[in-house]
């Protein structure tokens, strides 16, 4: 005899009748072939993406990344690679359906003939059900740009855990659960599109909670003597993340064109607001701030073109949402 303990199970897919080992992790059915993972106690199924790529295809998938966007012309013929190697990174990755009702009212101005405004309260009441899609990286990726899974499918690798060189799980399973309820009650309450909320009834249910080792490529390469990154999708072959020179010629003529163009929508939309009074020439205004605010950015940051998950890249989010007080100097729009 074996010693193992054998528990008797039932496929979900056929039906028919399996039987499991102690401490196996995952198997195929033996009638319909589908392959099943067992959940331990801890609720959690553990599964590694088969990694596809080799060496030379990270390598150019990188080089291809280098010929695209505003990076250094000659990063292709400058750039030198120093290392190439793949590492499996640890992804919680849960399920959700987030259901209930979201109450409240959108307000709109209306303007007569004769210039007077009203403002009036549309109430509306909305439905939510949705199945949702949460995903974080469960340890501290440094200097790689990765937070989140982006692609969840893959071909399940039946490797060593203990064998395949990875990045050990130190975030908790309590932590990535809150994240996801909150994740999937903020996308729940924006699917309703309700600006002013009065009330809402909203649950979250997590329905399937996994841990996905996902194979990602990470190249280092040099460029006049500074040290650059760039991370590889294992499974699609894109490219994830990474940090490039950028091109002192295109910082110039997006500093000229940009200064240029909102110059004279600011100047514009100033002198339609006191000839005119009209709210065209406010817009103006605003549009030249933008694009100053924009240009501004691109002459700081544009030294070094960044994509993925880098601290660096909330600036430009807090740019896109409009934020350009501390870019201008504390101007306010």
């Amino acid at each position: 005899m074996s010693g193992q303990l054998s528990v008797g199970l039932n496929c979900p897919s056929c039906g028919g009748a399996i039987s499991v080992s102690e401490g196996e992790s995952s198997l195929n059915c033996r009638y319909c072939g589908s392959t099943l993972y067992i959940e331990g106690d801890n609720g959690v199924n553990t599964v590694a993406f088969k990694n596809k790529l080799d060496r030379d295809a990270a390598i150019k998938a990188t080089k291809a990344w280098w010929r695209k966007g505003f990076k250094a012309r000659d990063l292709k013929s400058a750039g030198a690679i120093t290392e190439v190697y793949p590492i499996y990174l640890p992804f919680w990755s849960i399920g959700t359906r987030v259901a209930g009702w979201v109450c409240g009212y959108e307000e709109k101005t209306t303007t007569d003939s004769k210039g007077n405004t009203r403002t009036e309260r549309e109430y509306k009441e909305e439905m939510v059900l949705m199945d949702l899609s949460f995903s974080e990286i469960a340890c501290d990726p440094g200097d790689l740009g990765i937070r989140s899974l982006r692609n969840f499918n893959g071909e399940a690798s039946f490797e060593d855990m203990d064998m395949i060189p990875s990045f050990e799980s130190t975030t908790s399973r309590d932590d990535a659960m809150a994240h996801a309820r909150a994740d999937a009650m903020a996308r729940g309450r924006a699917s309703a599109r309700i600006p002013n909320i009065t009330f809402e009834s909203l649950h979250v249910l997590v329905r399937k909670l996994s841990m996905i080792y996902y194979p990602v490529w990470v190249a280092r390469y040099t460029y006049q003597d500074r040290m650059y990154i760039a991370t590889v999708d294992g499974v699609t072959g894109q490219m994830l993340s990474g940090r490039a020179p950028g091109d002192p010629l295109y910082q110039s003529l997006a500093v000229t064109a940009g200064t240029s163009l909102g110059g004279l929508a600011a100047a514009g939309g100033i002198i339609a607001a006191f000839t005119f009074q009209s709210e065209i020439g406010i817009a103006g205004v605003i549009l030249g701030l933008i694009v100053l605010g924009g240009t501004y950015w691109f002459f700081r940051h544009g030294s070094e073109i960044i994509e993925g998950d880098f601290a660096d890249r909330k600036q430009l989010a807090s740019l896109k949402k409009g934020q350009l007080g501390s870019l201008l100097g504390g101007a306010r729009i």
